[in-house]
């Protein structure tokens, strides 16, 4: 039975990998090769209303605009409506002019909710949302964009051990460490989630850090979980978001990252997180933070005693099929420098 069990979970896990389920982002998307245009992208449920401001072949700007609902949760079909003798700055109003259909058939496919193809005028461009504040440093590769209070959510739900599912992490990152290479965001998990503040000893006891890898795409974290475990994270983010899969790792191992994190002997669990405070809130205490942010954690107990090392969860092929990680190619000599920064 425990067998028949584990093998209804893989396959499972392989029907859940061909439509993921996630929400791409609302706000401006852009074209990163072709700068001076740009997309708005709003998502509500699954409606989506797109705008681009774009130009006419004698250059002059022109705004194209679309809407209807989504196919499923990554794909949108629709036609292009131009407009014209509306009203100008400072102008009585007056309603514009409505071309439907003028600028012809727009398609746009979403990979992730933040990167995605677009296809209209005859081309497919790459679109991504666009980086306004999130990154302030010139050749920063989006280490300073987890810079805040990130809320994560993880799904123990395949731990049949486990009487509730669902368990809740809270990070705080609010400063960059240039020396290594790559740079690296430090922080720590706090002793509760109405602070949003690293103390010094949230610091001593649950310290965190994490770096971005360009190749993968992904960011990887380590959380001082326990006096005798760490929990590394390997995630995809948006600019508020974040998916991908946590896992707990002895540090007794004599190499925690081909022994634990990149072998399927330590099983992975998904993990989903939000951006629930900003840079500027974490580092000075003055700035957009939710006002009141609702305790989804004890950091006291940690994330190990969910665990057990049960065998349930995801293995590593599961992991690469859902999320697109690969855990048999991991950055070893940066992971183990960061870990080594922990002990």
């Amino acid at each position: 039975m425990h067998f028949l069990r584990n093998a209804f979970l893989a396959s499972m896990l392989f029907v859940s990998s061909v439509a993921s389920a996630f929400t791409p982002e609302s706000g401006t998307w852009i074209n990163n090769s072709e700068p001076g245009s740009g997309f708005l992208i709003e998502i509500q449920d699954n409606f989506l209303f797109f705008a681009g401001y774009l130009y006419a072949a004698d250059g002059r700007p022109t705004w194209y605009t679309s809407q209807g609902t989504l196919t499923g949760n990554a794909r949108f079909v629709g036609t292009l409506s131009t407009f014209a003798n509306g009203q100008c700055l400072g102008c009585v109003w007056r309603m514009p002019t409505a071309s439907v259909g003028a600028g012809g058939p727009i398609e746009i496919i979403f990979d992730t909710e933040a990167a995605g193809r677009m296809t209209f005028g005859g081309r497919t461009i790459p679109i991504v949302r666009y980086d306004y504040y999130l990154t302030r440093t010139v050749g920063d590769n989006k280490t300073e964009m987890f810079l805040g209070e990130w809320q994560t959510i993880i799904d123990f739900s395949a731990n049949t051990s486990i009487g509730y599912p669902f368990y809740g992490d809270i990070w705080v990152f609010d400063q960059v460490d240039r020396a290594p290479s790559p740079d690296i965001f430090d922080g720590c998990r706090p002793f509760t989630s109405l602070e949003g503040r690293c103390t010094s000893a949230a610091v001593a006891a649950h310290d965190a850090s994490g770096f971005y890898q360009a190749s993968s795409g992904d960011h990887y974290i380590v959380v001082n979980d326990d006096a005798t475990n760490f929990a590394y994270y390997v995630v995809k983010t948006g600019t508020y978001q974040f998916d991908g899969i946590a896992k707990i790792c002895p540090k007794s191992l004599s190499n925690a990252i081909t022994q634990c994190l990149g072998s399927s002997t330590y099983r992975s669990y998904p993990v989903r997180g939000f951006r629930t405070a900003s840079r500027t809130f974490v580092q000075t205490g003055s700035g957009p933070s939710s006002i009141e942010k609702t305790a989804v954690a004890n950091p006291r107990q940690s994330l190990a005693s969910m665990v057990k090392n049960a065998p349930e969860g995801m293995d590593n092929a599961a992991v690469k099929a859902r999320f697109g990680i690969d855990l048999s190619q991991l950055p070893v000599k940066e992971l183990e420098a960061l870990t080594a920064r922990m002990r």
